[in-house]
């Protein structure tokens, strides 16, 4: 009979091969580079503009002969070729400070100590962004929409609206339209009223928290309600109401109008009939909520001509 290759080993060559080889990894796993390079030594700045910074130090040694230096933090990491005892890190911000080390990292993964650390401010001033500029879109009985613009030198600007100088939205697009002339507790929202004349206003601000000017400021009047305007939204309808252990969150489906667009309609939310939220285009809220008792919650659908709906109901024990 012919025999296959692996049966002509005996029971202990098969052992002894085994014993061989988990030597062997054995051996592979402790020969492992564990040892970290030697930290940079003596870091220091040699130069600065307004928008970059230029480091030397003291090289590293590794065991393994092999290795890279990592500049940190200058909101990112930057690699170094082991040769290379200087850098100059650029695109920077101008007035910002710094605070920079340098580590050595080897082939196998080993990061060293870090170097001492160096504190930088770069020369002028943190710039802040340009004045926004706001212009109207649109304006209606119960809402006026804005558009503005600024720049900056980062990536992303927050805007502040306000209304007769109370801030109102905080938000990074950079057009809105606003519902409410104020925010107010527990409300959320004391909405524009029609022919009314509010100023609007916009300030921006930048990751590094720096502040725009404000805006110059924009005068408007509302519009009067559409005097043939007298259909009231049709009433809200599946409302349901959800402790959450802090507040009752009430959510319902949208009403519709003869006039007011979905996202011009106002609900005032009841709780044992008094007013406990504001909201506008929305269709969900969080009320403050009586404890202990049966908390009877009414949804009312209000239209640009002040037209009430009927209410939508719902109880709920907290």
């Amino acid at each position: 009979m012919t025999r296959t290759f692996p049966a002509l080993f005996t029971a202990g060559q098969i052992l002894l091969l085994t014993m061989l080889m988990g030597s062997s990894v054995l051996s592979a796993r402790i020969s492992r580079d564990r040892k970290p390079p030697t930290a940079p030594t003596n870091l220091v700045v040699t130069a600065t503009t307004s928008d970059s910074v230029t480091l030397a130090w003291e090289p590293s040694t590794d065991n393994s002969g092999r290795f890279s230096y990592v500049i940190c933090c200058a909101g990112s990491t930057v690699t170094v070729h082991q040769t290379d005892t200087s850098h100059t890190l650029e695109d920077l911000k101008s007035g910002k400070s710094y605070i920079l080390r340098v580590y050595a990292k080897d082939a196998a993964g080993n990061l060293s100590e870090p170097s001492n650390p160096v504190t930088v401010t770069l020369p002028g001033e943190l710039a802040a962004p340009t004045k926004p500029v706001v212009s109207v879109l649109d304006v209606g009985p119960t809402h006026a929409s804005l558009t503005w613009s600024s720049t900056d030198d980062g990536p992303t600007l927050w805007y502040t609206l306000s209304v007769d100088g109370q801030s109102v939205a905080t938000l990074s697009s950079r057009t809105a339209t606003l519902t409410c002339a104020a925010v107010l507790v527990p409300t959320g929202c004391v909405p524009l009223d029609q022919e009314t004349t509010y100023t609007f206003t916009v300030r921006a601000r930048d990751v590094d928290g720096n502040l725009s000017p404000v805006s110059d400021p924009v005068v408007e009047t509302t519009d009067p309600a559409d005097p043939n305007d007298l259909t009231p939204p049709t009433e809200p309808i599946n409302v349901t109401a959800e402790n959450d252990g802090a507040h009752i969150t009430v959510r319902w489906d949208p009403s519709t109008d003869d006039l007011a667009p979905p996202s011009l309609i106002r609900y005032d939310v009841y709780v044992n009939g008094e007013l406990r939220a504001v909201v506008v285009g929305q269709t969900t809220a969080q009320v403050e909520s009586d404890y202990g008792v049966n908390n009877d919650i009414a949804v009312v659908a209000v239209d640009t001509a002040d037209n009430e709906s009927a209410p939508g109901t719902v109880s709920l024990i907290h």
